[in-house]
């Protein structure tokens, strides 16, 4: 155990101590009602934390499913595109020209006269 970390325990048993101590004299000097409050307002305001921290994780696990969605797709996208790329011109000519050949000409659909 390093000085620093002997350090750190003695100030964390302090302010457990002085916490303790506090809560006691309030106890005293207010009576339960205000205690009993106060720990309803702590217990409220910590599952309110909870709560949000549970969103949050939920959110960023959903990102990440979505981020790695789409990376598969790019990567499915970019191993196409290399297959695509390494035929020869003459077939990559071919394809795109029955490719053209099959696609509807759709410009004239919208006037009618």
């Amino acid at each position: 155990m390093s000085l620093d970390t002997l350090l750190a325990a003695g100030q964390a048993a302090a302010t457990v101590y002085t916490i303790v101590d506090g809560l006691l004299k309030a106890a005293l000097y207010y009576g339960p009602g205000v205690l009993a409050t106060t720990a309803v307002a702590a217990a409220w305001r910590t599952s309110r934390w909870a709560a949000h921290r549970y969103d949050q994780l939920a959110q960023d696990r959903a990102d990440r499913r979505e981020y790695t969605a789409r990376a598969a797709r790019l990567h499915q996208v970019a191993r196409s595109a290399d297959a695509y790329l390494n035929m020869p011109p003459a077939l990559i000519n071919a394809r795109l020209e029955a490719q053209l050949a099959t696609t509807p000409n759709l410009a004239d659909e919208g006037e009618e006269r």
